[in-house]
């Protein structure tokens, strides 16, 4: 036998009552049931009505994201245009120079092709580092919940010791 407890509304929390388990098709015991389910699930605070449904929190989010995105996307475009393609044709443009000469220029200068394309990787990995922990710090801090930054923080350390 099941124990039942009496809940006192006034008549218009109660015609509300009325309305909103006609609404979603559910007798007083379940749709309370489910009132109190929703309140310990989602932590939202009934008291505050004018606090954003969760959808509406999450679409926010979303576009905060989305917004952050762009602008992440248009840097790392910016950054291309400004920064790696004239190092990559300069790089491109001495490793000519450095198999076209006769040796003489590559001997006097201390450096091979190899050497150079080896200093230049270190220098795109550098950028490429910088621009991962600059997403990091735009997206993370800016925009999702602070439990994120650990996993976060562990994918960029991941990426980096993959190279």
């Amino acid at each position: 036998m099941s124990e039942r407890k009496s809940i006192s509304v006034s008549a218009g929390t109660h015609q509300q009552l009325e309305r909103l388990g006609e609404k979603l098709g559910l007798s007083h015991k379940d749709l309370i049931a489910a009132m109190v389910q929703y309140f310990s699930v989602t932590k939202a605070d009934p008291r505050d009505p004018k606090a954003d449904a969760p959808s509406v929190a999450l679409k926010k989010m979303a576009d905060k994201v989305d917004g952050l995105d762009k602008r992440l996307i248009g840097f790392i475009r910016e950054q291309e245009k400004e920064l790696l393609k004239p190092i990559l044709s300069e790089v491109r443009a001495t490793r000519t120079q450095i198999s076209q000469s006769t040796g003489v220029g590559a001997k006097s200068a201390g450096l091979t092709a190899e050497q150079l394309e080896e200093q230049l990787t270190g220098v795109v990995e550098a950028f490429q580092t910088l621009i991962r922990l600059s997403f990091r710090t735009a997206l993370v801090d800016n925009a999702l919940r602070p439990e994120y930054r650990q996993q976060t923080d562990e994918l960029i350390k991941q990426q980096g010791n993959r190279r």
